[in-house]
């Protein structure tokens, strides 16, 4: 019997060599940038989450050269014909019970996000099959450990420092509650989030 394979969903992930420079640099931008401003609601549940407008500040142009590359690739895996643009990037800090509800990015093609500081038990990225039609009626199955990849339902991804992502801005997704033990700032989840165009 033969199987075939035809409607994948790409995760892109990749992670960054100079991490350590880039994000202790990055740490000490955020961290300025939220003591002056109180942030913005939008899918946090708790937590800080800046203006969208990141991607203008030259502070962050480091980082925004990693998108971008990045970017690149995926334009050419992706067979596209014209580029990718940075739409609009934030930055995010989880503290401990903090949490990211279900959602996805409307009005982009690429979602994706950047981690620079993540304690252990921070919370997890979970990403969700996007075929409604495949998940109305779901048959019984094995466990998840017991089944190919292909029948996954969902997927949680441990968030590394210096992980680069992306995906798909329709897949519906959430950040799990931190958990970290770790008082005050050693117990905050910091990130940054993005989405891509095309123009």
């Amino acid at each position: 019997m033969k199987i075939q394979l035809w409607f994948p969903t790409a995760i892109y992930t990749e992670t960054l060599p100079n991490a350590p420079e880039l994000n202790k640099d990055l740490i000490k931008h955020i961290k300025q940038w939220h003591k002056k401003d109180k942030g913005i609601q939008k899918t946090n549940r708790g937590g800080w989450h800046s203006t969208v407008d990141m991607h203008k500040k030259k502070e962050y142009a480091p980082l925004i050269k990693e998108l971008l590359c990045m970017a690149t690739g995926i334009v050419r895996e992706e067979g596209y014909t014209q580029p990718l643009t940075l739409g609009n990037m934030w930055a995010n800090i989880n503290y401990p019970g903090c949490f990211n509800k279900d959602h996805l990015h409307p009005n982009a093609i690429w979602s994706g996000v950047y981690y620079i500081k993540t304690p252990k038990n921070c919370g997890r990225l979970h990403l969700e099959d996007p075929r409604s039609g495949a998940n109305m009626i779901l048959p019984q199955q094995l466990s998840v450990a017991k089944i190919p990849q292909r029948l996954w339902k969902s997927v949680n991804y441990e968030p590394k420092e210096g992980r680069l992502m992306m995906f798909p801005a329709y897949l519906n997704h959430c950040v799990n509650v931190n958990e970290s033990k770790l008082k005050g700032e050693k117990g905050w989840r910091i990130s940054v989030s993005f989405n891509f165009i095309q123009q």
